[in-house]
């Protein structure tokens, strides 16, 4: 017996797939630069935020004291449509994802907290597409 064809009903289901991959990853990624932020105040870990076509240039309010970082999510329908950044505009940025002097150990990583999560972006975004694809049938 032969199997109807589903071309563009499978199209879709792919489509649907990968932009959910997307989103996954990028909430993922974002929640895991937060908690692994070295936390004076909390302000690096509440910097980082996903751009969709430019990296976002916001940046968190100065704190004098310590607070809990705030991961602000991205507020629109993320789709693999466009190219995605994650970035944290504080000026001592850099220093606290690069130099071990500044990083203050890290909360998850130690001194190479940054290091560990971009060296798992391609295992990371692997699992995020692999999780959607794998329910399309």
């Amino acid at each position: 017996m032969a199997k109807k064809f589903r071309g563009m009903q499978i199209v879709k289901e792919i489509e649907d797939a990968m932009d959910k991959g997307m989103a996954r990853f990028l909430t993922n990624t974002q929640s895991k630069l937060s908690a692994a932020s070295p936390v004076d105040t909390g302000r690096l870990a509440s910097s980082w935020f996903v751009g969709k076509g430019v990296p976002n240039r916001d940046e968190p309010p100065e704190r004098n004291e310590p607070a809990d970082p705030v991961v602000t999510p991205y507020s629109g329908k993320i789709k693999l449509d466009s190219d995605w950044y994650i970035s944290s505009n504080l000026p001592y940025s850099d220093r606290a994802c690069f130099n071990p002097k500044w990083a203050k150990g890290g909360r998850r990583g130690g001194a190479q907290w940054f290091t560990n999560i971009a060296n798992n972006l391609n295992k990371d975004a692997e699992r995020s597409f692999d999780f959607f694809l794998k329910k399309v049938k």
